[in-house]
C-alpha cells in the first residue's frame, strides 16, 4: 500500500515538473499591435510567437494557429537579447516583418524591402533566457 502511494506521488512530481519544463520551452508571446506582412501573407494584430526551426528557419505563429515559416532565414548574429523583438520595414502604411531577435537563439534578417526609410519595434515580454 505504501509502495503504491510512493510510485504514485513520484509519477505525479515527475509529470508537474516535465509540464512545467514545457511551458517555460514554450517561445514567449509578443502583442502586436497592428496589421502586418510576413512571408507574403497578411497578419491581423495579435500575440504571436516567434521560434526557430529544426532547418533553421524562423516560424512565426498566431495565436489562433495560422503558423508560416521563413524560408530564406538569415542569421546575424548570436548575440543573446533578453527580450524578443519584432523589426518591421515600413514602407507607405504597410508594415512587412524584416527582422527578428530571440532570447537564446540570435538575430534574424527574414525579409527586405527595397524603399523602407523606418522601421517599427515591437518588443515582447523579458525572458530569463
Amino acid at each position: 500500500m505504501n509502495g503504491r502511494i510512493i510510485r504514485s506521488s513520484v509519477i505525479i512530481l515527475t509529470l508537474v515538473i516535465a509540464g512545467g519544463a514545457w511551458a517555460h520551452a514554450q517561445a514567449p508571446g509578443v502583442n502586436v499591435k497592428f496589421p502586418f506582412v510576413a512571408a507574403g501573407k497578411t497578419f491581423e494584430a495579435g500575440t504571436y510567437t516567434v521560434d526557430v526551426a529544426a532547418n533553421g528557419n524562423v516560424v512565426l505563429t498566431a495565436e489562433g494557429g495560422t503558423t508560416v515559416e521563413f524560408a530564406d532565414t538569415k542569421k546575424l548574429n548570436d548575440r543573446n537579447f533578453d527580450r524578443p523583438e519584432l523589426m518591421f520595414d515600413v514602407v507607405g502604411s504597410a508594415r512587412i516583418l524584416a527582422q527578428v531577435k530571440l532570447p537564446g537563439k540570435g538575430h534574424f534578417v527574414v525579409s527586405r524591402q527595397e524603399g523602407a526609410v523606418e522601421q517599427e519595434t515591437v518588443k515582447g515580454p523579458k525572458t530569463d533566457k
